[in-house]
């Protein structure tokens, strides 16, 4: 009897498995998936719950994506894992062992987790993996990709190339420009043309971030890579290039014309100051240096190159210095740069809802989501992120500050001014690492696939209920291009 039981139970679960399946691959009540011509990935990096939380707190306003569908992901990396129960009950379990950017980015664009570090490769960096923006590529697409960090940097790095570490900028950006990982050098000539695993063709299409190196120094960007760029630029079949210039406080403006001309159909720019990001803005809006483009300048700039191919394209979009500030533990820098990721959100909204494109919320599927949490923000030191932040306002912004004896910045009322949180003092906001925490994220959508975002649960929180993994991501779009489905559980 007991063995019967047993198979019975096994039967209804493979039922159960196929008809999820299906779903996937054939959409809510069995109608067949919706094709998208367009898709457009906006990646808040490091941006979780927390982060657009205190944002609207500040603002005054929801996200301009707080109404579309959404649901939540577990993002860590190959060898670990999520364990809702200890989630919420242990203070320290979700900082163990997070994702980095690049494994994130990987299990994002490819549906395989990897290692940290790594990028578009197997854990063991054995194998190169094909990534979204390889597939559309190879099909005719057009793809593309904008960020407020380095061009070449973890993020980015997924979106176009393969390579056993992140920090190979030179290989890593070479590929993604001219689909070859040593085209600018080798390395005899710098250990950062290293890791490579081989061409990608054809490159990208659109390639948009700071770097540039007479600003910044170090891995991401060099000379030969700008110079080649300059060099080349309105050649046939070559990047149209842009790019910062001392003094010149229209490169918003610049960008912008350049990408409307229409015999412009590949577009580079390298922006960026000494930080080797585009310049934060703050809070208040004051911070930003006009020699930089902002993200959204940025992304009107791409929509418009990129919507010149009759075939549609990919399209990812970085807000990169959200990541930063949280891992400063800075909240005015956070809600400056949440804000810019916000209007980077809008300027996509304005291109689907311009009429005189062939774009529509039939054919376009736009993700607003994260790759990770970075700096477990809650409502105080060991508080668990389900409690709602206090107030985020000009006044509580000035209390910020160090808390002593830690490497941690909390604001509160420190009525003793020791700079220590004691028993009594109001806490408005703690942030509670320096790093990425394991936290999950919440993903929203818009367009084809986003009634899909309830079947792709992998599992049950007991705070936010149903959540899927990473990797399941690249299956929804995967499918939505029209592409055999590929469901991807916890790999």
């Amino acid at each position: 009897m007991k063995h019967r039981t047993l198979i019975v139970g096994a039967a209804a679960f493979l039922l159960l498995l196929i008809l999820v399946l299906f779903l996937i691959h054939e959409g809510p009540e069995g109608t067949a998936p919706a094709r998208a011509k367009y898709v457009i990935i906006m990646l808040g990096d490091g941006m979780g719950a927390k982060q657009t939380e205190a944002a609207e707190r500040y603002f005054c306003r929801p996200a301009p994506f707080a109404a579309w569908p959404h649901a939540w992901e577990a993002t860590y990396p190959a060898g670990g894992g999520y364990d809702p129960v200890r989630a919420w009950s242990e203070s320290g379990y979700i900082l163990e062992n997070p994702t980095d950017s690049a494994a994130a980015a990987t299990a994002l664009f490819t549906g395989i987790r990897t290692s940290n570090g790594r990028i578009c490769v197997t854990a063991d960096g054995t194998k190169r993996l094909t990534s979204i923006s390889e597939k559309a590529r190879r099909r005719g697409m057009a793809a593309g990709a904008v960020t407020s960090t380095e061009i070449s940097d973890a993020t980015p790095g997924a979106w176009m190339a393969h390579n056993d570490a992140r920090r190979n900028g030179f290989a890593i950006g070479d590929e993604g420009l001219w689909g070859e990982p040593n085209a600018t050098g080798s390395v005899e000539d710098s250990p950062y043309y290293g890791g490579g695993h081989g061409p990608s063709r054809p490159p990208l299409d659109v390639l948009i971030g700071s770097g540039h190196p007479r600003w910044a120094h170090g891995h991401s960007v060099n000379w030969a890579m700008r110079d080649k760029l300059f060099g080349e630029s309105g050649q046939t079949g070559a990047f149209h290039f842009s790019e910062r210039q001392d003094g010149r406080k229209d490169a918003g403006l610049r960008l912008r014309t350049l990408a409307r001309q229409p015999y412009v159909t590949r577009l580079a720019g390298l922006f960026g100051g000494f930080e080797g990001v585009i310049k934060s803005r703050l809070a208040d809006g004051s911070g930003s240096d006009p020699e930089d483009p902002t993200l959204a300048d940025m992304t009107r700039a791409a929509l418009d190159v990129l919507g010149r191919n009759p075939s549609g394209f990919v399209l990812l979009v970085e807000g990169g210095g959200i990541d930063l500030a949280c891992h400063d533990g800075n909240m005015g820098r956070l809600l400056g740069e949440v804000a810019s990721f916000h209007e980077a959100v809008e300027e996509v909204v304005s291109w689907v809802d311009d009429p005189s494109n062939d774009s529509t919320w039939n054919n376009t599927l736009v993700l607003v989501l994260a790759d990770h949490e970075s700096g477990l923000l809650t409502a105080g030191p060991s508080v668990f992120s389900d409690k709602p932040l206090e107030s985020v306002d000009s006044r509580t912004l000035a209390l910020e500050k160090a808390v002593a004896g830690t490497e941690l910045r909390a604001s509160w009322e420190d009525g003793d001014r020791n700079d220590r949180i004691d028993s009594g003092e109001k806490v408005y906001w703690a942030w509670n690492t320096t790093g990425h925490s394991n936290s999950l994220v919440p993903l929203y959508a818009r367009g084809p696939g986003e009634e899909w975002l309830p079947l792709l649960g992998a599992g049950q929180d007991p705070v936010r209920g149903a959540y899927m993994q990473n990797t399941e991501v690249f299956g929804l779009i995967e499918t939505v291009l029209g592409e055999p489905a590929r469901p991807a559980r916890a790999r």
